[in-house]
């Protein structure tokens, strides 16, 4: 097996559901993954890209059948489809050598496989918790969702390695589909930056004059934007210099305030904007995101990367980045604004604390919450699967 010091061995063929070498894929996880693998497991193919056929009608269809029954269908995520693509793998397996296969976030790819190469699935959630905590998951319909099990199931079973970024997904493959717990690891997901900051950079913050507040979403409603606003309200109404910066998303007209800032949106394969929302990372005090629902949350990562201490809600899978009252502070999940500011005022603003909070955030990056580290932990797992099969 490969090490940082010797050249890659395996061959590794990668599925997945979009291009692993766009940065947009997965919010980026499947790009740094790959990378790692690349770094110390071996050399990447990416078999793909993988479509149905007639896709983007069926899926304009689907948003039709959506508006006039209310039931949401998705036609690429069918048993027809998880057939077909499976084909289609198989069939560019076959045509080449390689020593493992491994499917990020793959599910449909990879349920219905029959080539008996060894699969590496990873995955942040399973069907059965996406469908609990997110709405949009309730209207799938009785049909859909049976199959979205069925699927799950399948792929639990099919694959050789279950990895999962925290305990909170890896309990549900164990209690809702029987997962075998020989094939599970929980092994945390990294910070997705290129050029992640020194560590005298991330150290030795301190909260002088305006308490700078990152707020960094794609979706207001879920991610808790209207709580992190009420957060800012009240914290400025109680006489606290403080800043929210909204980055990712644009709130509704309704939320406006002098001391918040919005940029909507930076794009990370842009090296000028990855440049930007690397500068504001750098530029805040802390990350604030009190999301209602999450499935792990690489932006948990980037915080800690940057020595920023995390407040949000304890949902999901967040526990496994921030252990409370350590790198960051947890809230029930009926946390409102007034609590969030309560909390920020009692620690940030005290130096002894925040410093506190700001190296623990950073070491729990530099131990844990980093793409070497689970490029590494990957090496040793994928050693001891093909070595363990190649005994059988």
């Amino acid at each position: 097996m490969t090490s940082p010091n010797t050249a890659p061995t395996l061959r590794i063929a990668v599925a997945s559901p979009g291009d692993p070498f766009d940065r947009r894929t997965w919010s980026g996880s499947t790009f740094f993954m790959v990378k790692a693998l690349e770094k110390y497991v071996g050399s990447v193919t990416w078999i793909g890209p993988l479509s149905i056929p007639g896709q983007v009608w069926k899926k304009r269809l689907a948003t039709i059948r959506y508006r006039i029954t209310g039931l949401r269908r998705y036609p690429e995520r069918t048993l027809e489809a998880s057939r077909f693509l499976a084909q289609r793998i198989d069939k560019r397996l076959s045509e080449d050598q390689f020593d493992l296969l491994f499917a990020p976030a793959a599910s449909v790819e990879v349920a219905h496989l029959k080539n008996s190469i060894p699969i590496v699935y990873i995955s942040d959630a399973t069907f059965a918790l996406m469908q609990e905590v997110y709405p949009i998951f309730s209207s799938l319909g009785e049909t859909a969702s049976a199959t979205e099990h069925h699927i799950e199931q399948a792929v639990i079973d099919r694959a050789d390695l279950l990895v999962y970024p925290s305990h909170w997904a890896a309990h549900s493959a164990l209690d809702a589909y029987g997962a075998d717990r020989k094939k599970i690891r929980v092994v945390p997901f990294g910070a997705n930056l290129d050029t992640p900051p020194g560590r005298d950079d991330a150290l030795g913050r301190s909260v002088n004059g305006t308490l700078e507040m990152l707020f960094l979403a794609k979706e207001w409603e879920r991610k808790g934007g209207d709580i992190a606003f009420e957060t800012l309200v009240n914290l400025t109404e109680g006489g606290v210099d403080a800043r929210l910066t909204i980055c990712g998303t644009e709130p509704p007209s309704s939320f406006r305030h002098e001391r918040m800032i919005v940029i909507p949106y930076l794009n990370k394969n842009i090296p000028e904007e990855r440049n930007r929302f690397q500068a504001i990372l750098s530029q805040s005090h802390l990350l604030l995101l009190p999301t209602r629902a999450e499935c792990y949350g690489i932006v948990f990562c980037e915080a800690a990367a940057y020595g920023l201490p995390v407040f949000a809600k304890d949902v999901g899978g967040i526990g496994t980045i921030v252990e409370n009252g350590v790198n960051g502070h947890l809230l029930p999940a009926d946390a409102d604004g007034t609590d969030f500011a309560r909390l920020i005022k009692d620690t940030t603003l005290d130096p002894t604390t925040y410093m506190r909070l700001n190296a623990e955030s950073r070491r729990r990056y530099e131990e844990h919450l980093n793409w070497d580290t689970w490029g590494k932990t990957m090496a040793k797992e994928i050693t001891h699967l093909l070595s363990h099969m190649a005994d059988e």
